[in-house]
């Protein structure tokens, strides 16, 4: 039965009980009413401030699914690509603000199956396995020493070698004209792992960009994933898009929907992380990494990815 009481409800029964049972106390020593009123009026303040503080760290109620909402990006099937379950000895006791990263983000062509795409197969639900996506842009910024800094970017057009579909071009702007003259992605993603280097790879529900790049050469790098410490680091929050975080934190969004203009915006939503990360123990690259495989579990455990 009491599965049946939302959460609020069950607080609002209980601070009712734990009234009724302070004026029993009370009535013992003030036999007047008006004297067991006076005694009673600050406790029965008390009692609900506590309550209502109680009561406001509630999350909204809601569908099951709710309780994690990732970015209604494409997905590929699994957070593998990110392999949260490997131990960097030379990084995971370093301290988070101690490291070099690189924020990155794809535009890709989408997969052919149009059900469920949304253009470029960034707000779709397609399965992000199919091997006919393919990346079109890669965008990068550089963050050193907790800031991003000022023009050290990247930001490559691919030639993906077949027609990018017409929802994918109204999605993020680029058509096969724009990508004719331009390299395919093999000398695309050796120009960016050298532009990278060794530094953490860290992007927004990045697991599908790792998974495109993988299919065309290794990537070693060691990664974090925004949505996933978002997840950690706001275990009451129903949204972690990265519109809504950048929302949350007020951040100025540009350019939306280009690799370059996406990888700033999910740079500044990082940094805005960090001390909330450090907020729930997260300290460490091992720590984060432990928290994105939290999150990951959350997910799955919700059926949202298998």
């Amino acid at each position: 039965m009491l599965r049946r009481i939302s959460l609020p409800a069950l607080f609002a029964i209980a601070a009712i009980i734990t009234m009724v049972l302070a004026a029993g106390g009370v009535w013992q020593f003030a036999k007047p009413i008006d004297e067991m009123l006076r005694a009673l009026a600050p406790t029965w303040i008390g009692i609900a401030a506590v309550f209502w503080v109680l009561w406001r760290r509630i999350p909204p109620a809601g569908d099951a699914n709710d309780l994690v909402r990732p970015s209604p990006r494409r997905r590929v099937s699994s957070f593998e690509p990110l392999r949260l379950d490997r131990r960097y000895a030379d990084v995971s006791i370093l301290p988070l603000t101690a490291l070099d990263y690189v924020v990155i983000d794809t535009e890709t062509t989408g997969p052919d199956d149009d059900s469920g795409r949304n253009g470029g197969g960034r707000n779709g639900s397609g399965n992000g396995n199919d091997d006919s996506d393919a990346i079109v842009q890669i965008g990068a910024v550089r963050i050193i020493g907790g800031k991003v800094v000022e023009g050290d970017t990247f930001s490559r057009l691919v030639n993906p070698g077949r027609p990018i579909p017409a929802a994918s071009t109204r999605f993020h702007g680029l058509t096969d004209d724009m990508v004719a003259d331009a390299p395919e992605i093999e000398a695309v993603l050796a120009e960016f792992l050298d532009y990278a280097g060794d530094a953490v790879l860290v992007g927004h529900d990045v697991a599908l960009d790792l998974s495109l790049m993988g299919r065309v050469d290794r990537i070693d790098n060691p990664a974090l994933d925004t949505m996933l410490l978002s997840i950690g680091a706001f275990d009451g929050r129903h949204d972690h898009t990265l519109d809504a975080l950048a929302e949350h934190f007020g951040e100025a969004v540009q350019d939306r929907h280009t690799a370059l203009g996406d990888a700033g915006l999910t740079a500044r939503i990082f940094l805005r992380l960090l001390p909330e990360l450090d907020r729930v123990g997260a300290r460490r690259f091992g720590d984060a990494q432990d928290l994105c495989a939290y999150s990951a579990e959350r997910i799955r455990d919700l059926g949202l990815r298998s």
